[in-house]
Protein backbone atom coordinates (compact mmCIF):
# COMPACT_ATOMS: atom_id res chain seq x y z
CA UNK A 1 0.00 0.00 0.00
CA UNK A 2 1.50 3.48 -0.89
CA UNK A 3 1.16 6.42 1.40
CA UNK A 4 -2.26 7.16 2.69
CA UNK A 5 -1.79 11.13 3.06
CA UNK A 6 -0.98 10.28 -1.25
CA UNK A 7 -3.99 7.92 -1.38
CA UNK A 8 -6.52 10.14 0.49
CA UNK A 9 -5.30 13.59 -1.34
CA UNK A 10 -6.33 11.88 -4.69
CA UNK A 11 -8.91 10.44 -4.16
CA UNK A 12 -10.47 13.35 -2.76
CA UNK A 13 -8.89 14.86 -6.01
CA UNK A 14 -10.89 12.24 -8.24
CA UNK A 15 -14.04 12.98 -5.87
CA UNK A 16 -13.79 16.36 -7.04
CA UNK A 17 -13.10 15.60 -11.07
CA UNK A 18 -15.72 13.49 -11.06
CA UNK A 19 -18.70 15.79 -9.32
CA UNK A 20 -17.09 18.50 -11.65
CA UNK A 21 -16.81 16.16 -14.71
CA UNK A 22 -20.85 15.48 -14.12
CA UNK A 23 -21.65 19.56 -13.65
CA UNK A 24 -20.40 19.88 -16.96
CA UNK A 25 -22.43 17.74 -18.54
CA UNK A 26 -25.49 19.02 -17.22
CA UNK A 27 -25.87 15.17 -15.68
CA UNK A 28 -28.75 15.88 -12.96
CA UNK A 29 -30.33 19.11 -14.34
CA UNK A 30 -34.30 19.20 -14.60
CA UNK A 31 -34.46 21.81 -16.69
CA UNK A 32 -31.86 21.39 -19.04
CA UNK A 33 -32.29 18.82 -21.80
CA UNK A 34 -29.98 19.37 -24.67
CA UNK A 35 -26.39 18.07 -25.42
CA UNK A 36 -24.67 21.43 -24.49
CA UNK A 37 -22.25 20.35 -22.41
CA UNK A 38 -18.82 18.11 -22.11
CA UNK A 39 -19.15 14.73 -20.28
CA UNK A 40 -15.27 14.30 -19.82
CA UNK A 41 -12.24 15.96 -17.73
CA UNK A 42 -9.37 13.77 -19.11
CA UNK A 43 -6.68 12.77 -16.93
CA UNK A 44 -3.51 11.73 -17.00
CA UNK A 45 -2.10 9.56 -13.66
CA UNK A 46 1.53 8.95 -12.63
CA UNK A 47 3.40 8.04 -9.56
CA UNK A 48 6.93 9.48 -8.52
CA UNK A 49 8.39 7.59 -11.46
CA UNK A 50 6.35 7.05 -14.61
CA UNK A 51 2.60 8.20 -15.60
CA UNK A 52 0.00 4.98 -15.60
CA UNK A 53 -0.54 3.72 -19.32
CA UNK A 54 -3.04 1.31 -20.01
CA UNK A 55 -3.71 -0.90 -23.28
CA UNK A 56 -7.16 -1.39 -25.22
CA UNK A 57 -8.65 -2.80 -28.71
CA UNK A 58 -10.67 0.21 -30.32
CA UNK A 59 -13.70 -0.30 -31.89
CA UNK A 60 -11.97 -0.82 -35.59
CA UNK A 61 -10.20 -3.48 -33.94
CA UNK A 62 -6.54 -2.45 -33.44
CA UNK A 63 -4.23 -2.52 -30.59
CA UNK A 64 -3.34 0.97 -28.69
CA UNK A 65 -2.26 2.45 -25.95
CA UNK A 66 -2.91 5.77 -23.60
CA UNK A 67 -2.00 7.10 -21.01
CA UNK A 68 -5.09 9.46 -20.75
CA UNK A 69 -8.40 8.39 -18.85
CA UNK A 70 -12.39 9.33 -18.24
CA UNK A 71 -13.15 8.60 -14.92
CA UNK A 72 -16.07 7.03 -14.92
CA UNK A 73 -16.69 5.59 -10.85
CA UNK A 74 -14.99 5.89 -7.76
CA UNK A 75 -14.85 3.53 -4.42
CA UNK A 76 -14.44 6.40 -2.42
CA UNK A 77 -14.38 3.60 1.05
CA UNK A 78 -11.23 1.56 -1.52
CA UNK A 79 -10.08 4.39 -3.02
CA UNK A 80 -10.28 2.49 -5.75
CA UNK A 81 -11.67 3.62 -9.41
CA UNK A 82 -12.83 2.74 -12.96
CA UNK A 83 -11.46 4.70 -15.80
CA UNK A 84 -11.94 4.10 -19.43
CA UNK A 85 -9.59 4.21 -21.51
CA UNK A 86 -9.57 7.40 -24.20
CA UNK A 87 -7.24 6.83 -27.65
CA UNK A 88 -5.51 9.14 -28.88
CA UNK A 89 -6.09 10.84 -32.49
CA UNK A 90 -3.97 12.96 -34.66
CA UNK A 91 -5.86 15.69 -37.29
CA UNK A 92 -6.96 13.10 -39.57
CA UNK A 93 -8.46 10.25 -36.87
CA UNK A 94 -5.46 8.02 -37.18
CA UNK A 95 -4.39 6.73 -33.99
CA UNK A 96 -0.92 7.94 -32.68
CA UNK A 97 1.26 7.12 -30.14
CA UNK A 98 1.08 9.07 -26.58
CA UNK A 99 4.67 10.83 -28.32
CA UNK A 100 2.97 11.72 -31.09
CA UNK A 101 1.25 15.23 -31.88
CA UNK A 102 -2.41 14.38 -30.82
CA UNK A 103 -5.17 16.19 -31.83
CA UNK A 104 -8.09 14.62 -30.50
CA UNK A 105 -9.02 11.93 -27.69
CA UNK A 106 -11.52 9.13 -28.71
CA UNK A 107 -14.15 7.50 -26.10
CA UNK A 108 -13.64 4.02 -25.67
CA UNK A 109 -15.49 1.11 -24.04
CA UNK A 110 -12.33 -0.06 -22.73
CA UNK A 111 -12.20 -0.15 -18.83
CA UNK A 112 -9.42 -0.82 -15.96
CA UNK A 113 -10.04 -0.76 -12.07
CA UNK A 114 -7.38 1.35 -10.26
CA UNK A 115 -5.83 1.47 -6.92
CA UNK A 116 -5.32 5.22 -6.05
CA UNK A 117 -2.61 4.03 -3.55
CA UNK A 118 -0.21 3.54 -6.38
CA UNK A 119 -0.29 7.06 -7.82
CA UNK A 120 0.28 10.37 -6.38
CA UNK A 121 -0.07 12.73 -8.99
CA UNK A 122 -3.18 13.41 -10.93
CA UNK A 123 -3.03 15.86 -14.46
CA UNK A 124 -6.38 17.11 -15.60
CA UNK A 125 -6.33 18.40 -19.25
CA UNK A 126 -9.20 20.03 -21.52
CA UNK A 127 -12.39 18.79 -21.88
CA UNK A 128 -12.16 20.35 -25.55
CA UNK A 129 -9.58 17.02 -26.70
CA UNK A 130 -12.77 14.57 -26.19
CA UNK A 131 -14.20 13.64 -29.38
CA UNK A 132 -12.65 16.87 -30.80
CA UNK A 133 -13.79 17.32 -34.28
CA UNK A 134 -11.45 16.57 -36.99
CA UNK A 135 -10.38 19.76 -39.15
CA UNK A 136 -12.53 20.11 -42.64
CA UNK A 137 -9.59 19.52 -45.62
CA UNK A 138 -10.37 21.10 -48.74
CA UNK A 139 -8.71 19.32 -51.77
CA UNK A 140 -6.37 21.13 -53.85
CA UNK A 141 -7.64 22.43 -57.27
Amino acid sequence: MGDHRFESCLCEDLKQLLDEQKQLSFEGLRFVCEKIGFDTIPFILSTDECQFEAWGWSDEGYFFTTTIFRLEALDEKKCCATLSLLEPVDMDGCPVEMCEGIFSLRKTSNCVIVDLSCFCNLQPLSPRLVDRLLPIVEPKG
